[in-house]
Protein backbone atom coordinates (compact mmCIF):
# COMPACT_ATOMS: atom_id res chain seq x y z
CA UNK A 1 0.00 0.00 0.00
CA UNK A 2 1.34 3.44 -0.92
CA UNK A 3 -0.09 6.67 0.45
CA UNK A 4 1.05 9.64 -1.62
CA UNK A 5 1.35 13.10 -0.13
CA UNK A 6 2.76 14.72 2.96
CA UNK A 7 1.79 14.97 6.58
CA UNK A 8 0.74 18.62 6.34
CA UNK A 9 -2.25 17.77 4.15
CA UNK A 10 -5.69 17.79 5.71
CA UNK A 11 -9.08 16.85 4.32
CA UNK A 12 -12.53 18.18 5.14
CA UNK A 13 -14.96 15.28 4.83
CA UNK A 14 -18.73 15.66 4.63
CA UNK A 15 -20.65 14.16 7.53
CA UNK A 16 -20.18 10.42 7.46
CA UNK A 17 -23.71 9.51 8.47
CA UNK A 18 -24.52 6.48 10.62
CA UNK A 19 -21.74 3.90 10.94
CA UNK A 20 -21.94 0.95 8.55
CA UNK A 21 -23.10 -2.31 10.14
CA UNK A 22 -20.36 -4.65 11.24
CA UNK A 23 -17.43 -4.89 13.61
CA UNK A 24 -14.56 -2.41 13.91
CA UNK A 25 -12.71 -3.94 10.95
CA UNK A 26 -15.69 -3.41 8.66
CA UNK A 27 -16.09 0.17 9.89
CA UNK A 28 -12.37 0.76 9.41
CA UNK A 29 -12.51 -0.48 5.81
CA UNK A 30 -15.45 1.80 5.05
CA UNK A 31 -13.60 4.71 6.63
CA UNK A 32 -10.53 3.99 4.51
CA UNK A 33 -12.64 3.96 1.37
CA UNK A 34 -14.38 7.20 2.33
CA UNK A 35 -11.09 9.00 2.95
CA UNK A 36 -9.44 7.56 -0.17
CA UNK A 37 -12.33 8.75 -2.34
CA UNK A 38 -11.32 12.33 -1.60
CA UNK A 39 -7.74 12.22 -0.36
CA UNK A 40 -5.82 9.13 -1.50
CA UNK A 41 -2.54 10.92 -0.77
CA UNK A 42 -2.89 11.09 3.01
CA UNK A 43 -0.51 9.15 5.22
CA UNK A 44 0.64 8.85 8.81
CA UNK A 45 -1.02 11.06 11.46
CA UNK A 46 -2.98 13.04 8.85
CA UNK A 47 -4.56 9.81 7.61
CA UNK A 48 -5.44 8.69 11.13
CA UNK A 49 -7.03 12.08 11.81
CA UNK A 50 -9.08 11.86 8.62
CA UNK A 51 -10.26 8.33 9.45
CA UNK A 52 -11.42 9.53 12.87
CA UNK A 53 -13.26 12.46 11.24
CA UNK A 54 -15.55 10.02 9.43
CA UNK A 55 -17.07 9.17 12.81
CA UNK A 56 -16.91 5.45 12.01
CA UNK A 57 -13.76 4.70 14.01
CA UNK A 58 -12.19 6.66 16.81
CA UNK A 59 -8.62 7.96 16.67
CA UNK A 60 -7.10 5.17 18.78
CA UNK A 61 -8.89 2.44 16.83
CA UNK A 62 -7.77 3.92 13.49
CA UNK A 63 -4.15 4.08 14.66
CA UNK A 64 -4.28 0.52 15.98
CA UNK A 65 -5.94 -1.05 12.93
CA UNK A 66 -4.16 0.85 10.15
CA UNK A 67 -1.11 -1.48 10.00
CA UNK A 68 -3.45 -4.45 9.43
CA UNK A 69 -4.84 -2.83 6.25
CA UNK A 70 -1.60 -2.75 4.27
CA UNK A 71 -3.42 -4.53 1.46
CA UNK A 72 -5.82 -1.61 0.98
CA UNK A 73 -5.16 0.37 -2.21
CA UNK A 74 -6.29 4.00 -1.78
CA UNK A 75 -5.62 4.88 -5.41
CA UNK A 76 -7.91 2.12 -6.65
CA UNK A 77 -10.66 3.30 -4.30
CA UNK A 78 -10.14 6.88 -5.49
CA UNK A 79 -10.28 5.88 -9.17
CA UNK A 80 -13.37 3.70 -8.77
CA UNK A 81 -15.19 6.44 -6.89
CA UNK A 82 -14.29 9.05 -9.50
CA UNK A 83 -15.45 6.80 -12.34
CA UNK A 84 -18.83 6.34 -10.64
CA UNK A 85 -19.11 10.08 -10.07
CA UNK A 86 -18.38 10.79 -13.75
CA UNK A 87 -21.77 9.31 -14.73
CA UNK A 88 -23.83 11.47 -12.40
CA UNK A 89 -24.24 14.68 -14.37
CA UNK A 90 -24.16 18.43 -13.67
CA UNK A 91 -25.62 18.22 -10.16
CA UNK A 92 -22.38 16.56 -9.06
CA UNK A 93 -20.04 18.85 -10.98
CA UNK A 94 -18.66 20.48 -7.82
CA UNK A 95 -17.58 17.21 -6.23
CA UNK A 96 -16.23 15.96 -9.56
CA UNK A 97 -14.07 19.04 -10.02
CA UNK A 98 -12.80 18.83 -6.46
CA UNK A 99 -11.50 15.34 -7.18
CA UNK A 100 -10.09 16.36 -10.55
CA UNK A 101 -8.18 19.06 -8.66
CA UNK A 102 -6.62 16.24 -6.61
CA UNK A 103 -5.58 14.49 -9.84
CA UNK A 104 -4.06 17.64 -11.31
CA UNK A 105 -2.16 18.34 -8.10
CA UNK A 106 -0.71 14.84 -8.20
CA UNK A 107 0.31 15.40 -11.83
CA UNK A 108 1.77 18.89 -11.56
CA UNK A 109 2.34 19.56 -7.87
CA UNK A 110 0.27 22.76 -7.84
CA UNK A 111 -3.47 22.89 -8.53
CA UNK A 112 -6.42 24.76 -7.07
CA UNK A 113 -10.08 25.38 -7.75
CA UNK A 114 -11.08 28.81 -9.05
CA UNK A 115 -13.72 30.51 -11.18
CA UNK A 116 -13.17 30.72 -14.94
CA UNK A 117 -15.96 32.65 -16.59
CA UNK A 118 -19.30 31.08 -15.60
CA UNK A 119 -17.81 27.92 -14.14
CA UNK A 120 -15.47 26.57 -11.53
CA UNK A 121 -12.27 25.14 -12.98
CA UNK A 122 -8.94 23.74 -11.88
CA UNK A 123 -5.90 25.94 -12.31
CA UNK A 124 -2.59 24.08 -12.38
CA UNK A 125 0.99 25.12 -12.96
CA UNK A 126 4.60 24.07 -12.96
CA UNK A 127 7.28 26.73 -12.96
CA UNK A 128 6.33 29.39 -15.48
CA UNK A 129 3.82 27.15 -17.27
CA UNK A 130 0.16 27.44 -16.33
CA UNK A 131 -2.92 25.54 -17.36
CA UNK A 132 -6.69 25.39 -16.86
CA UNK A 133 -8.74 22.21 -16.63
CA UNK A 134 -12.51 22.25 -17.20
CA UNK A 135 -14.13 19.09 -15.87
CA UNK A 136 -17.60 17.67 -16.58
CA UNK A 137 -19.16 14.54 -15.01
CA UNK A 138 -20.98 13.64 -18.21
CA UNK A 139 -21.09 10.89 -20.81
CA UNK A 140 -20.69 11.74 -24.52
CA UNK A 141 -19.83 15.32 -23.70
CA UNK A 142 -19.49 18.04 -26.32
CA UNK A 143 -18.93 21.78 -26.17
CA UNK A 144 -21.90 24.13 -25.87
CA UNK A 145 -23.65 26.60 -23.61
CA UNK A 146 -21.80 27.27 -20.38
CA UNK A 147 -18.85 25.09 -21.38
CA UNK A 148 -18.26 27.20 -24.51
CA UNK A 149 -18.36 30.35 -22.41
CA UNK A 150 -15.89 28.79 -19.97
CA UNK A 151 -13.54 28.00 -22.86
CA UNK A 152 -13.83 31.56 -24.14
CA UNK A 153 -13.05 32.90 -20.65
CA UNK A 154 -10.06 30.57 -20.37
CA UNK A 155 -8.73 31.70 -23.74
CA UNK A 156 -8.61 35.28 -22.49
CA UNK A 157 -6.05 34.18 -19.92
CA UNK A 158 -3.84 32.52 -22.59
CA UNK A 159 -2.97 29.39 -20.60
CA UNK A 160 -0.15 27.12 -21.78
CA UNK A 161 -2.60 24.23 -21.62
CA UNK A 162 -6.39 24.05 -21.70
CA UNK A 163 -7.61 20.62 -20.67
CA UNK A 164 -11.20 19.37 -20.98
CA UNK A 165 -12.07 16.31 -18.88
CA UNK A 166 -15.24 14.21 -19.15
CA UNK A 167 -16.24 10.57 -18.88
CA UNK A 168 -16.02 10.47 -22.68
CA UNK A 169 -16.75 12.75 -25.64
CA UNK A 170 -18.99 12.88 -28.66
CA UNK A 171 -17.06 12.39 -31.93
CA UNK A 172 -17.52 16.05 -32.88
CA UNK A 173 -16.24 17.42 -29.56
CA UNK A 174 -12.70 18.04 -30.81
CA UNK A 175 -13.95 19.90 -33.89
CA UNK A 176 -16.20 22.08 -31.70
CA UNK A 177 -13.29 22.88 -29.38
CA UNK A 178 -10.99 23.56 -32.33
CA UNK A 179 -13.54 26.03 -33.73
CA UNK A 180 -13.70 27.86 -30.39
CA UNK A 181 -9.91 28.11 -30.29
CA UNK A 182 -9.50 29.13 -33.92
CA UNK A 183 -7.37 32.25 -34.27
CA UNK A 184 -5.88 31.88 -30.78
CA UNK A 185 -2.60 30.39 -29.62
CA UNK A 186 -4.30 28.28 -26.94
CA UNK A 187 -4.10 24.52 -27.34
CA UNK A 188 -7.12 22.54 -26.20
CA UNK A 189 -6.59 18.94 -25.08
CA UNK A 190 -9.47 16.50 -24.61
CA UNK A 191 -8.86 13.83 -21.96
CA UNK A 192 -11.32 11.09 -21.04
CA UNK A 193 -11.49 10.35 -17.34
CA UNK A 194 -10.03 6.87 -17.74
CA UNK A 195 -7.02 8.25 -19.59
CA UNK A 196 -6.54 10.97 -16.99
CA UNK A 197 -6.57 8.36 -14.23
CA UNK A 198 -4.14 6.28 -16.28
CA UNK A 199 -1.93 9.33 -16.65
CA UNK A 200 -1.99 9.87 -12.90
CA UNK A 201 -1.15 6.24 -12.15
CA UNK A 202 1.70 6.26 -14.66
CA UNK A 203 3.12 9.53 -13.38
CA UNK A 204 3.00 8.41 -9.74
CA UNK A 205 4.65 5.09 -10.53
CA UNK A 206 7.30 6.08 -13.05
CA UNK A 207 7.95 9.70 -12.07
CA UNK A 208 8.54 10.89 -15.67
CA UNK A 209 8.97 14.53 -14.64
CA UNK A 210 6.37 17.28 -14.55
CA UNK A 211 7.73 18.93 -17.72
CA UNK A 212 6.78 15.84 -19.73
CA UNK A 213 3.34 15.77 -18.13
CA UNK A 214 2.78 19.44 -18.91
CA UNK A 215 3.80 18.90 -22.53
CA UNK A 216 1.27 16.10 -22.84
CA UNK A 217 -1.51 18.14 -21.23
CA UNK A 218 -0.74 20.96 -23.65
CA UNK A 219 -0.58 18.77 -26.75
CA UNK A 220 -3.71 20.35 -28.24
CA UNK A 221 -5.42 17.14 -29.31
CA UNK A 222 -7.40 14.26 -27.77
CA UNK A 223 -5.05 12.12 -25.69
CA UNK A 224 -4.68 8.45 -26.55
CA UNK A 225 -3.66 5.33 -24.68
CA UNK A 226 -0.31 5.36 -26.48
CA UNK A 227 0.45 8.80 -25.05
CA UNK A 228 0.05 7.53 -21.50
CA UNK A 229 2.08 4.41 -22.27
CA UNK A 230 4.96 6.47 -23.67
CA UNK A 231 4.95 8.60 -20.53
CA UNK A 232 5.96 5.48 -18.62
CA UNK A 233 8.94 4.90 -20.91
CA UNK A 234 12.04 5.91 -18.98
CA UNK A 235 13.91 6.36 -22.25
Amino acid sequence: MIWFGNLRDTVQLPAGGPPPPGDENVRMEHALIRVAERAPHLCGPALVDALAETGWVDHDTAARLLPTFRHFDPDRAFAESLRKLSFRGPLFAGEFRTRIQRVMEDLTGDALLDEVGPEEAVRFRHGAREGIALAYPQVQFTMGGFSSKAVEAAVEEMPDALVIVAKNFQPAAHDHLHALLSGTEVRGTLVTLNLLLGLRATALRYQPGVDRVMELLGSGRPLRTQDVARLGDRN
